[in-house]
Order: structure tokens, then sequence, then C-alpha cells
């Protein structure tokens, strides 16, 4: 008996019996032998050894997944009709497909082939980049330069490299021995903070937003870089990607096995898929990775879960295909996963404030709650269509569907307190806070119009400064980071695990009480496409400033003083 490494690419030695001469009879590599017991040891040591090359050095001996030279194709194709500029290569993928690890040996490819290449690696977050990024380009290093037993690289004159699976590489960055060198990015940071960078490679990583993409190609112009973007569209797809796919024409398509076509009731085929587009964009081709490519990725198991599924969820979740414009720039957020029912959330926590005052019209307000488990909880919102605002009536919602306005049309909540001043507010400040019980550590507003200076009576002074002078109520001045930034933190907060049940080690960082229903409309809504004089913005500002902010859960016990007043 043979003790065999399971593998999914690699076939085990299967024993048929023993030959009249005496000798073993086997099928390896589908072939039928006859081999002595020397000889079958020494296919068993080869094929044994050949599984831990694949393992301990996967840049020079790991298994290439035939899909990715579509993608290869499609780069070298780009390049050799455009010697100049930019080629880009999106990926949109079935669930556990391949293209995270495609997209990391072709950086790993640059910074090894190409002596000081600069490369980077963009995803949502620093905590997602650790996890879904980092190792596989650990990985890849080759064996020479990644030391198992310390995850660190002597230095010397040029090199750096030091990595640990908790933490990733030191610094988000490391350095070969031939002065490439690799930084992975954040979409929480400020765009206009890449500038100056001049790039070989860049792969960006799912919810990369159309600011960063432009940003990302004049950085990428210089080398005639190439541009790589990876997409699983589970929940539609996104205003970036829509930009490769509206118009693109289809190069390469291929039967799709779980998609059988049936004429009368008789089976007359199988439907076709998109395996490569050609884009508008001249310089840039889709590439479809489906989840039978990758035999890492247990897709025996997916063809089960899908089985009797609608043509909608086969073609996304197992051949990357999408098959609606999830316009809304938060496709993970679901009623039934971040909408809780207001008596359930929870009474103990820090408290805090966000303003977004407007002129003309009604200043929107969230209360939130962090509690220690650093969920963040918003439980309140002003104005509320269902509550009754003394001297107003009911307000009616801030936002309304429009046919043509992709953020919806303004409501009758915009303008309701339009003429509302510093004592109404307070007013209205207080009685919420008394009926929640619940008194806010901080109190924000947006920095942008909170402080604007203003012609008083008493001089010049800003709105953050009236609001305490007139009424007393202290606030912070938000940060003035960019949409961008606070909308891929939302996005993080939203996140989870959509495949695994719910539950303490699946669940988002965002809980949004029922009676928020306007900030719920703009969260469902705001595409970004209407720019500042969007109806739903607002709200999405609002989400922004807590993101964007340093606010989390405070022990009353051992909180801080803090400035500009508060504790």
């Amino acid at each position: 008996m043979l003790q065999q490494t399971p593998h999914p690419i690699i076939s085990e030695i299967v024993i048929l019996g023993r030959t009249r001469d005496g000798r073993i009879a086997i099928q390896h590599h589908g072939q039928k032998l006859a081999a002595t017991e020397e000889q079958l040891l020494a296919i068993h040591r080869e094929r044994e050894e050949q599984i831990a090359r694949m393992a301990d050095d996967p840049w020079r001996y790991g298994w290439i997944n035939p899909a990715w030279d579509r993608a290869d194709a499609a780069f070298a194709d780009l390049r050799e009709k455009f010697p100049k500029g930019v080629t880009e290569v999106l990926i949109l993928g079935g669930n556990r497909s391949g293209k995270s690890r495609y997209f990391a040996r072709r950086a790993m490819q640059h910074l090894v082939n190409t002596p000081g290449a600069k490369v980077w690696c963009l995803q949502s977050t620093e905590s997602a980049s650790i996890q879904n990024q980092q190792p596989y380009l650990w990985e890849y290093l080759p064996a020479e330069w990644r030391p198992a037993a310390s995850g660190k690289l002597k230095k010397g004159a040029v090199a750096n490299i030091t990595y640990s699976q908790k933490g990733g590489f030191t610094e988000n960055s490391f350095v070969l021995p031939n002065g490439s060198q690799c930084w992975f990015k954040f979409y929480s940071m400020d765009v206009t903070s890449i500038e100056g960078a001049e790039l070989n490679f860049v792969w960006a990583d799912e919810l990369v937003t159309p600011d960063w993409l432009e940003a990302l190609r004049f950085r990428l112009l210089t080398r005639d870089g190439e541009l790589g973007i990876g997409f699983t569209p589970i929940e539609g797809y996104t205003s970036t990607v829509k930009e490769y796919l509206d118009g693109a024409k289809t190069l390469e398509e291929c039967e799709a096995p779980l998609l059988p076509r049936y004429k009368n009731g008789n089976l007359e085929g199988l439907e076709l898929v998109p395996r490569v587009q050609q884009c508008v964009r001249e310089k840039a081709r889709v590439v479809y990775f489906h989840t039978s490519d990758n035999p890492f990725g247990n897709p025996e198991a997916m063809e089960t879960e899908l089985r009797g599924s609608n043509r909608e969820r086969i073609l996304m979740r197992a051949y990357g295909v999408p098959t609606r414009h999830r316009l809304s720039m938060f496709p993970a957020f679901r009623d039934n996963v971040h909408i809780v029912p207001h008596d359930k959330v929870p009474k103990l926590g820090t408290a805090y404030h966000f303003v977004d005052p407007g002129e003309g019209k009604t200043w929107a307000m969230l209360w939130i709650k962090f509690t220690p488990d650093k969920r963040c909880w918003i439980y309140r919102e002003f104005p509320s269509d269902d509550d009754y605002i003394e001297g107003v009536g009911y307000p009616g919602p801030w936002a309304e569907p429009d046919g043509k306005l992709q953020d919806g049309r303004p409501g009758p909540g915009q303008k309701a307190c339009a003429a509302f001043g510093f004592e109404d507010y307070k007013r209205i400040i207080e009685a919420a806070e008394k009926a929640d019980a619940a008194e806010p550590l901080e109190r924000w507003m947006d920095s942008r119009y909170g402080n604007t200076p203003t012609m008083t009576h008493e001089g010049v002074s800003t709105l953050i400064e009236q609001c305490y002078d007139r009424v007393g109520l202290v606030f912070k001045a938000t940060s003035g980071q960019s949409i961008s930034e606070g909308v891929a933190i939302i996005n993080d907060m939203l996140a989870y695990d959509s495949e695994r049940p719910l539950g303490a080690d699946n669940n988002p960082r965002l809980f949004i009480s029922e009676r928020c229903k306007n900030l719920i409309y703009a969260l469902k809504t705001w595409t970004g496409a209407d720019g500042k004089k969007g109806a739903t913005k607002d709200w999405i500002d609002l989400l922004r400033y807590i993101a964007l902010s340093d606010v989390g859960y405070e022990d009353p016990a051992t909180r801080r003083a803090r400035p500009s007043g508060c504790y």
C-alpha cells in the first residue's frame, strides 16, 4: 500500500493487480504500466517530490491554470497592437475561480523579470489586503527570496522583505534584491495621495471606484504599464465594471454545462457564455474565469450547490457573468442583514451625533452607537418620515424615485425645516436624546459647511462657533477627505461572507434601525452619478463622516479627555 498525498491536479497511482510475470500493474497519468516494486517506489517518490516542489516554490513549479493563458494572451495581444500606453484587462470570475492567484503571479512576473519595477496591489482596506492579496504575493516569491523559517529576508543594499501571516508585509511593502518594489494600497486612502508614482503594473481588486481608476491610468502611463482589475459579480456589477462591459464585443465564447437549453421539453444544447470580450476602450479587454477552471476551488461542490438555481445565479457564481447593473455603490447592503428592529439596537454603548447642515434646507442628522464588539448601530435619523415635528407636521421623505435622476429627486423632507433656527434644532436634538436616553459623547458637523466663515452681527463667525455661542452645542469638524475614501470604508463595514451563515464570526460591522428610512433608501439608491446635487447624497455624506472620524466604543471607566470641550 502506498501512502499518497491527495492532490487535485496530480492523479494518484492506481494499483490494478499483478501481471503474469509478477510485476505490478498500475495506472498512472492515464496510462497502464507494468512495474517492479523498485520502479513503483520510484514513481511514487517522484510524485511526492513533485507535490512538494509545487508547494515549496509555486513561482517555478506551481500549477498554471489553463484559463490564465487567456488573460496572458489578452495582455500580450493588446501590447502588440498598442506598444505605447496603458493596457487593461478586467477579469470577471465565478466563485473561487482563481483570479486573485492569477493577478498575484502577474504582479510577481513584473517584479522578478523587470529590475526596478514598481507594482501596486489595491484592496478596499488594509485588513482586506492582508487577508486577500498579501498571502498570494508571499507564496509567489521565488523560494530563495522567501525564507520559510523567519519570514524575513536578510536586508542587503536593496532587498527588504519581512512577512508574517498575521500582519502581512511590514509597512505594506517589500523590495526585491533586483530593486523592484511592491506596495499594497487601499481605497480608503485619499486618491490624491497617489500623485507622482510611476508604475509598471497595478492589480486593483473588487470595488475600485472610477476616480481611482482614472488616477491609476495616469500613474501607469509613463512606463507603458498594465492595469488588471478583478471582480466577482455576485450582487450584479458596479459603475466601474459597467465602463468595461457597455458595448463590449465577444471575441470568444464557450458552452456552459450548468445551463442546458431545452425546446419543447427536449435538450437542444448548452447555453453559450463569453470567455473574452473587446471593450469599446480599444486598449482594454474582459476575460472570464469560470469556477470549473480551478480544481483547487472544489468546483464539484459548487455544481451541487447551484443545481436547481435560477439562470441568473448560475451565470454569476459559476461563470462570472453579470446579469444586472448594480448601480448602487453599496452592493453588499441587504435588508435582512443590515436592517434591524429598533428594539434590537443595544441599550449600552458609546453614542455620537453627526450633522450635515445645508443652505436653504433641513439639517440631516444621524445618531449612532458603538458597542464593545466594534459594531456600529445607527438608531435615529432626522428628519424622519414617520416623526411628527412641532410646527411642521410630518416632513415626508427626503428623496423619492425618479425616472431620470439616478439618485432620486428631492422630497418634501429636504425643505420641511428649511426655516429653522438654532433654538429649533436644539429643541429637536434634546427631545430626541431624551427619548432615546442616550447622551452623545461627541457631536460632529460637516467641516466644509461648519467651518465656512460668515458675517454675523457680532462679526465673522463659523456655523460650529455659532452653535456653541448661541445654544451651547459643541461640534467637532469632520474629515475633509474625498467621497471615494469614505465609500470604501462604508463598504468594508457592510461586508460579510454571504456564502456562510451569519454568526459571531461572520457579521457586518454596520447595522441600521428600521426607523431610519431615509438612510436606508439612500444606501439602496445612491450612485454618485448626480454629483453634488444628488438627492440622497446627504445621508451618504453622514455615513462617510462616521467612517472617516476617529470614533468608536469607549469604556466609561477609562474614558480619556478629548479636545473641543468633549470627554
